[in-house]
């Protein structure tokens, strides 16, 4: 168990947010569903659950407890039909996937699908219990050209692109190909070899493909989840599935590649949130590694005070910045990360400038087509 001033912190949210984190579990657990029972005395807004709900990708989970919900009738029409919606969603999507991945592997892609259908299929053992809003494929830098003319063929339109990953759009499907795991001030600067030899194997519509392994996948859902400041609970959702699918989890191997990568803060805060919100089971070992970090305690206080608010708009630049300085615990990859977002914005006026003066040549050749600078890709 994780200590009390970790833990504490659940009773500063929103009834209807405690009652999803009651929920957002597979299956019950003891000591959640008397919490349940005790919240479903009181008062509750349930169009604030079903809202909250879909914004922290928990229809699935929250259906499934359907029978343990004293909820009105609207409400549970309303639940009903969100959970259809997102099944379908799921489905088409791993459908989807599956046809990308057929693809690839004709054209000679080595590509490994992961969060998204596969991590639903690996730790939940069932797609549709898991809401998803794309598909992320991870491949090797040298194949993304041939992947690119798989998903041009098959009408996707290449979106604009990071130093890591590159979205492909076709009508409401975006698949995100990546080439690295996280950006660079996120401190994941070392190979990611490893995880192409620890990947396991997973069955989607009767295709075999290879994801990465469950200590890689909870270190990539740590990476995200952390990068947009734990805004989803649907997140603590799958580290605490993850970890009572996988109870023999070599978490020496996740504390290394956590250190290696410079990441233990992230992977520690992931832990601790998942613990003490959803009861995601750690072992003593684990959770003593857990709080020998002394600077989770204000990270959790943030993710309950500002995340886990109905209605919260998504962080704002200073917020999140704020957020991933604290999240690191090197100094250096702390400066480091300053270092890199401070020349962000000193050179953004500077780039704009050469953008704007671009423009202005552009516009004075009578040939040219003219694009407004802001719309160019």
């Amino acid at each position: 168990m994780l200590p009390l001033e970790l833990s504490r912190w659940t009773m500063t949210l929103a009834p209807e947010i405690r009652l999803l984190l009651c929920c957002a579990r597979s299956r019950l657990t003891s000591s959640a569903a008397a919490r349940l029972t005790t919240l479903q005395a009181g008062p509750l807004d349930w169009d604030v659950v079903l809202d909250e709900a879909v914004r922290h990708g928990l229809i699935p989970l929250l259906y499934r407890q359907t029978p343990a919900l004293h909820a009105p009738g609207p409400a549970l029409d309303r639940l009903e039909r969100e959970f259809a919606a997102a099944s379908q969603r799921s489905l088409a999507l791993t459908a989807e996937l599956v046809d990308v991945m057929r693809m690839f592997r004709t054209a000679g892609v080595s590509a490994t699908p992961f969060k998204g259908p596969a991590l639903a299929a690996a730790v939940y053992g069932d797609v549709t219990l898991r809401q998803f809003r794309n598909l992320d494929i991870l491949l090797h830098r040298a194949d993304v050209a041939a992947a690119e003319r798989v998903l041009a063929h098959l009408g996707y339109r290449a979106q604009p692109s990071s130093r890591y990953a590159r979205g492909y759009l076709r009508g409401d499907t975006t698949i995100d190909l990546h080439w690295a795991i996280a950006p660079r001030c996120f401190g994941s600067r070392s190979s990611v070899a490893g995880l192409w030899v620890r990947r396991r194997p997973v069955t989607l519509d009767e295709l075999r493909l290879s994801i990465p392994a469950p200590e890689d996948h909870l270190l990539l859902l740590a990476l995200h989840a952390g990068q947009h400041v734990w805004g989803r609970i649907g997140w603590l959702a799958d580290v605490a599935e993850l970890l009572e699918r996988h109870p023999a989890l070599d978490h020496a191997a996740v504390r290394y590649e956590a250190r290696r990568h410079g990441i233990e803060r992230l992977v520690r805060l992931g832990l601790a949130l998942a613990s003490a919100l959803v009861d995601a089971p750690l072992s003593r070992e684990v959770a003593a590694w857990v709080r020998r970090d002394h600077g989770l305690d204000g990270l959790v206080r943030h993710v309950c005070a500002r995340r886990l608010r109905p209605a919260a708009a998504p962080p704002g630049l200073v917020e999140a910045a704020g957020f991933h300085l604290r999240s690191r615990e090197r100094w250096a990859d702390r400066m480091g990360h300053a270092a890199r977002g401070a020349g962000t914005v000193l050179t953004l006026p500077a780039r704009l400038a050469v953008r704007a003066s671009a423009g202005l040549r552009e516009r004075s050749r009578p040939t040219a087509t003219v694009t407004p600078v802001l719309q160019r890709r």
